[in-house]
């Protein structure tokens, strides 16, 4: 997982959500974007702008460009439902339910992709020389107490 996204409490049905999300589920993010700015559906412009997030915070955190991510993992559950009455046929009453979704939207680096260093090279052969603790503890041990010893 390179990033991630989620947009909680959207009014609108978790399975009018699953429409869609079911044609960019392990495409490319190129290709996700393309399906969904075609998308006739309300539910398009709610994940296009969940799958734009994540790629910004893809590009800023991990700086991987938008063509070497692809959505690895999209759902829409369901939140609360808010209950409305209306009334019905012989004196009753029937209720409307106004659903809401939490859909949850992941990327990926595919598979082969090394991100690049970005100029910083990694130092090779290098020879960290350091003391052994037990010398390193004896020497701070001695300066200290020759400190005080000087400034009584």
């Amino acid at each position: 997982m390179v990033s991630h996204a989620s947009a909680r409490f959207v009014r609108i049905s978790p399975r009018k959500v699953r429409y869609v999300i079911d044609h960019i589920r392990n495409k490319s993010v190129t290709d996700a974007q393309g399906i969904l700015n075609g998308s006739p559906r309300r539910a398009g412009d709610i994940i296009r702008k969940l799958l734009n997030q994540a790629v910004d915070a893809a590009q800023k955190n991990s700086q991987i460009a938008a063509q070497h991510l692809f959505v690895s993992k999209v759902m829409a559950d369901g939140g609360p439902t808010m209950k409305r009455f209306r009334a019905a046929s012989m004196g009753r009453a029937s209720v409307i339910r106004k659903r809401m979704s939490h859909i949850y939207l992941e990327l990926a680096a595919q598979k082969g992709y090394v991100p690049e260093t970005h100029g910083k090279t990694a130092k090779k052969n290098v020879v960290v020389k350091t003391a052994p603790a037990d010398e390193a503890v004896k020497s701070k041990t001695k300066t200290s107490n020759k400190k005080l010893a000087g400034a009584r």
